[in-house]
């Protein structure tokens, strides 16, 4: 009865002697689906090289455009004692923290304006947001390329962003480091966005897609 009802939809077909196999429209969706998965597989030692030269914790963070939310999709962490706890694979709002402004900042005029319409507090404290403030972190995200915060999203802390984009020139993601207040030497930060532009430009390089916009 379910391979009944799949058929009409296209994602399995009948052959001559009644056997179901799969259809176009499975082929199409494996074919997203495959086309996705591999970049945490082939993140995961970009990421282990970053936080290994930063002695930080380090983030691939995705954007889901239709939801205008992200997630962070995998993590390397440093043998600290003092380090964050970060949760995978939950949507988060992209108001906050480097690695959520440095996604919205390339994305249209029009979903700015919604992300600003929803009101979404920080999930640090709870603080209301300031469009204003916000479009002019916005402005200077393009502008440089990348996005440091403190304390937006994660106590004590400082964020430090770069995107990348697919082969179309859309958004998809960045890499981000966190780092500790107690910890961050501001003397280090242009060493820092190296090591995050450089995993970036590796990434993108093997998913063929694109460190920047185009």
């Amino acid at each position: 009865r379910l391979l009944g009802l799949c058929r009409p939809l296209g994602f399995v077909m009948q052959d001559e002697d009644g056997l179901y196999r799969p259809g176009l429209a499975l082929y199409r969706l494996a074919g997203k689906l495959a086309m996705d998965m591999p970049i945490n597989r082939i993140a995961a030692p970009i990421l282990n090289k970053i936080r290994d030269q930063a002695d930080e914790t380090t983030i691939l963070t995705l954007l889901d455009r239709n939801e205008l939310k992200m997630f962070f999709s995998l993590t390397a962490f440093p043998p600290h004692p003092m380090r964050y706890s970060i949760e995978t694979n939950r949507m988060e709002p992209l108001a906050w923290g480097a690695s959520g402004r440095v996604l919205l900042a390339y994305l249209t005029p029009e979903e700015i304006e919604e992300v600003i319409r929803r009101k979404e507090t920080s999930p640090l404290d709870g603080r209301a947001l300031k469009p204003a403030e916000l479009r002019r972190s916005l402005s200077e995200i393009r502008t440089h390329g990348h996005a440091i915060t403190q304390s937006q999203r994660t106590p004590s802390a400082v964020g430090l962003a770069v995107p990348f984009f697919d082969a179309k020139g859309e958004v998809r993601g960045n890499l981000t480091l966190t780092i500790p207040d107690f910890r961050y030497e501001p003397k280090r930060t242009d060493f820092l966005l190296g090591l995050l532009r450089e995993g970036v430009n590796d990434l993108t390089r093997q998913l063929g897609w694109s460190a920047k916009p185009p």
